[in-house]
């Protein structure tokens, strides 16, 4: 896959997440889990910019960007592992979903968009490219933790 398909598919797979998780938190009931769900759709809407940026770059005949916003967020080795958890996610949400159908959906989202940016890095050269896929499966990394610890909260560990 080339730098420009790899970063059409995650822009896209931003906007859908940032739309969801609006979606979502209009809906929700349990004040704690709302609000995480309002943090993430505002982060993929940031990240959607941060990758219409480097589409930018590219398609005007530039090089990739640095990130300045990501600075902070350590990219992960090209290694780590995807996540080990034993959990059944959604891969489709239910017409009539609950607010645990909503997190293990949620959940299952954050597990795709994180391989996506690891296999990105994977198939990217060294430099501003790899590290922005690098920082960005972090910080989806983040949401899925985020989203584990409203589960655990609200149902218990995840059967």
């Amino acid at each position: 896959m080339e730098d420009l398909e790899i970063l059409s598919s995650a822009l896209k797979i931003e906007k859908t997440g940032e739309e969801f998780y609006r979606k979502i938190a209009a809906s929700c009931t349990e004040n704690e889990t709302r609000r995480a769900y309002e943090t993430l759709a505002e982060d993929e809407t940031d990240h959607a910019v941060f990758i219409q940026r480097q589409l930018d770059a590219l398609t005007g005949g530039g090089d990739w960007q640095v990130i300045a916003e990501l600075e902070d967020t350590p990219p992960l080795d090209i290694d780590t592992p995807i996540f080990e958890v034993n959990v059944e996610l959604l891969k489709t949400i239910p017409e009539e979903a609950s607010e645990e159908d909503a997190l293990l959906f949620a959940l299952g989202v954050e597990v795709t968009t994180y391989e996506l940016y690891m296999n990105a890095a994977r198939l990217t050269a060294e430099g501003p490219g790899r590290e922005m896929f690098l920082k960005l499966a972090n910080a989806e990394r983040g949401h899925f933790d985020l989203l584990m610890t409203r589960y655990e909260a609200q149902f218990g560990y995840p059967r």
